[in-house]
């Protein structure tokens, strides 16, 4: 909190009388600062830290918010429980098999202890063929996550019309314990969303948009069509190709 202190001084005009420093009897040592005494502030960083859990603790804690995601319990020789997650996963389509129930696919993590995850209640969580997307919500922070083979990569969104716009990445080592975020979330103002695209670089950065530019004019324009067309992707790096160029577009 910044306060203004102001101090209001009248002399007298009608004594007249001005004093000198030699009138003042002030001590010499108040007179003088040393330079030992002037110590610069540096103000740091401010920044948030978020715990790193293990996926097979933070699943079992979980599970039961997911509706698309159950997991088996199973005692298997020679399978240590613990360490091995072993989900169904529902078919987005919702087909039935043969006897009415739905149909569901089973996914396997090896090494459940050793896959970090925030240590957050999750949104949604999503299970690809090389990984899976879990989102959070931190104060007015989201977070898309996608766990892949080497650790944790968190994208940092803010929510403009319920949409996710992402604005950071972060990446997550299997040796860390926390993940640390600026708490401060960029402004994206409507004069950046009405903006005309540059059509030509969304090109360079994802192919795919050729055959979709005609239709595109402004930045709004081309993040809806993005974040739409992501929806339907089941590909981590696809998602991650996806995120960067939403990026790219809002610096």
């Amino acid at each position: 909190m910044n306060e203004n202190l102001t101090q209001l001084v009248k002399d007298s005009q009608d004594t007249g009388v001005l004093f000198s420093e030699t009138d003042l009897d002030l001590p010499e040592e108040d007179l003088l600062t040393s330079e030992e005494e002037i110590t610069e502030v540096v103000e740091e960083p401010q920044t948030n830290s978020i715990l790193i859990e293990m996926l097979s603790t933070w699943f079992e804690t979980n599970s039961t918010i997911f509706d698309n995601i159950n997991q088996v319990k199973a005692e298997i020789r020679g399978i240590d429980c613990d360490r091995t997650l072993i989900i169904t996963v529902k078919n987005e389509e919702g087909l039935l098999d043969e006897n009415g129930h739905e149909e569901r696919t089973l996914r396997v993590f090896d090494n459940a202890d050793t896959i970090p995850v925030l240590d957050l209640p999750p949104l949604s969580m999503d299970i690809y063929n090389n990984g899976f997307k879990i989102v959070y919500q931190y104060g007015d922070i989201f977070i898309k996550t996608y766990g892949i083979r080497t650790g944790l990569i968190c994208v940092l969104c803010t929510s403009v019309d319920g949409k996710l716009i992402p604005y950071n990445i972060i990446r997550v080592k299997k040796k860390d314990t926390e993940l640390d975020i600026d708490p401060t979330i960029p402004t994206i103002t409507p004069e950046q969303l009405s903006a005309s695209a540059d059509l030509e670089s969304l090109q360079l950065l994802y192919k795919q948009s050729a055959k979709s530019v005609d239709d595109l004019t402004t930045n709004q324009s081309v993040i809806d069509w993005l974040l739409e067309r992501q929806e339907s992707v089941t590909d981590i790096n696809h998602h991650l190709q996806i995120d960067n160029v939403l990026i790219d577009i809002l610096k």
